[in-house]
């Protein structure tokens, strides 16, 4: 089980990225650094050339011990996914079906990749949202993921934009197991190791998508891992890292149409300017909605991606400040 996952999530260490991380065989996701940077040493020495990187950097130094351990990449199949957001921005710029999102992209930032990437390092920095950057990156996930084999992590459904892609999901099936929501990249991968036989059977399940399987190994993985957890807990830390924290979870394995980011936000705008005239072009992509979110879309597609939703059971209602998907 491999799973893309947004570097929006993995610098604010929410649930999709946390979770991800001790599941998933592998978690792939964009390192926003120009060049031909592919891991932890090329992310450090770019912090060391470029200034405006250390912010960035230092951001995502809670998980360089994920990348070094090949937990984290930004590779599959040896290939990353900037072609994947290029593509989506030439198409939003050449479909007249896509006409009313152009009035939200900035076409400048993509005559030359390190603009774009700077402009989005510096996004997810600051949690976002601009929708130049935020629907181009997450389109381009999902378009990377649905050509390469890849499941999606998403985040459950808050905005107006979340909920309207939601309306435009197929689920197959659900499951509630134990995760790590909060610590450090080192207990993470305590945990993959004392669950190994446990994360294998949960990840071909998965793969399987036969619902008896995937019950059978949650039973097992959830049985295994209260013992799992207070060996990692006895391990020696250092003194400033994070608070072991556990919760339930539930994984709502889904699909979706490859361009269901596109198609939601098109509806978003819908809803937003439609029916209040004068909201800003943000509340479409940040800002909570309570109202059914089944909003108008163009034809489907033929492609789908694979997507797992995850939503901590329990938890209060997520922030509308939540920006990635």
């Amino acid at each position: 089980m491999k799973i893309a996952v947004s570097p929006y999530h993995l610098t604010t260490r929410e649930l999709p990225a946390m979770a991800s991380a001790l599941l998933a065989a592998r978690v792939v996701t964009l390192l926003p650094v120009p060049g031909a940077a592919r891991s932890a040493s090329d992310l450090e020495a770019a912090s060391e050339r470029l200034p405006n990187y250390r912010a960035f950097v230092q951001s995502w130094r809670w998980a360089l011990p994920l990348f070094r351990a090949g937990v984290l990449v930004s590779v599959h199949d040896d290939q990353d996914l900037r072609g994947d957001i290029r593509a989506v921005a030439a198409r939003i710029d050449r479909e007249p079906d896509l006409a009313a999102l152009r009035s939200l992209m900035k076409p400048e930032l993509f005559d030359e990749p390190r603009r774009y990437l700077e402009a989005m390092a510096a996004d997810v920095l600051k949690g976002g949202p601009d929708p130049a950057i935020t629907v181009p990156l997450t389109a381009g996930l999902d378009r990377f993921a649905s050509r390469t084999g890849l499941l999606v992590a998403r985040s459950s459904a808050v905005s107006v934009a979340q909920k309207a892609e939601a309306a435009l999901a197929r689920e197959r099936g659900v499951t509630v197991v134990p995760v790590l929501t909060q610590a450090s990249a080192e207990r993470v991968l305590a945990m993959r190791e004392e669950l190994d036989a446990e994360l294998s059977e949960l990840r071909e399940a998965f793969g399987s998508g036969d619902a008896e399987d995937l019950a059978a190994s949650s039973r097992a993985y959830a049985r295994a891992f209260p013992d799992a957890l207070a060996r990692v807990r006895a391990m020696p830390g250092e003194d400033d890292e994070p608070r072991i924290v556990e919760g339930l979870v539930s994984i709502a394995s889904v699909h979706l149409p490859a361009d269901a980011v596109l198609r939601s936000s098109l509806g978003a705008m819908r809803a937003v300017f439609g029916t209040r005239g004068t909201a800003s072009v943000a509340e479409a992509f940040c800002e909570a909605d309570e109202d059914d979110a089944r909003l108008p879309v163009p034809a489907e597609p033929a492609r789908e991606v694979a997507a797992l939703v995850f939503r901590e059971v329990g938890a209060r209602r997520p922030s509308p400040s939540l920006r990635a998907r």
